[in-house]
């Protein structure tokens, strides 16, 4: 007779499996939005890391100059999202080839690392923020063209070589003809 009455008292049974399966949904939907920032913000990372390679493929000058605006080119991208805080610790360019005992080897790129946080826990589950940092590594890398000055003392080296006085006609040159 007693095991009927506890059988019969099941008042508040749903609203604890409710709870308990909201903690559940409420947890993975967490998850899964923070994994989709990650996501999302490492992509917008090598996407600004392309431009800067990019822009330092591209830029006219010496290679001071074209480290230069990579540089500019790249803080205007990674600038929003790290002062909204999303991404920290941003390393500097680094500027580098390939294989880097190469001499030949014209493939130049840019790598840099940087931290995100993974997952915030809510404080329902610690009593003090607990950040799961992740450090994220992006590099980019193409075929980098010699520069102006580097084509002007190509060409000024060819020319002496083969014996032809070009006077200032090589240090005229507009484009990059190398």
């Amino acid at each position: 007779m007693k095991r009927l009455i506890q059988l019969k008292n099941r008042k508040g049974q749903t609203a604890v499996e409710f709870t308990l399966i909201c903690l559940v949904v409420f947890f993975f939907l967490i998850f899964f939005l923070s994994l989709s920032f990650v996501l999302v913000l490492s992509q917008y990372m090598d996407y600004a890391t392309f431009m800067a390679a990019r822009t330092y493929k591209a830029a006219h000058g010496d290679r001071g100059s074209q480290i230069a605006k990579a540089q500019e080119v790249f803080e205007a991208y990674v600038s929003p999202v790290r002062v909204s805080g999303l991404v920290r610790n941003v390393s500097n360019l680094q500027f580098t080839k390939i294989n880097p005992g190469d001499r030949a080897n014209l493939s130049e790129g840019i790598r840099v690392n940087y931290d995100l946080n993974l997952f915030y826990l809510p404080p329902l589950f610690s009593k003090n923020k607990v950040d799961s940092v992740i450090s994220l590594t992006s590099e980019s890398f193409l075929g980098r063209d010699p520069n102006f000055d580097e084509c002007v003392g190509f060409f000024k080296e060819f020319t002496n070589r083969l014996g032809i006085n070009a006077g200032d006609l090589v240090s005229r040159m507009e484009d990059n003809g190398c």
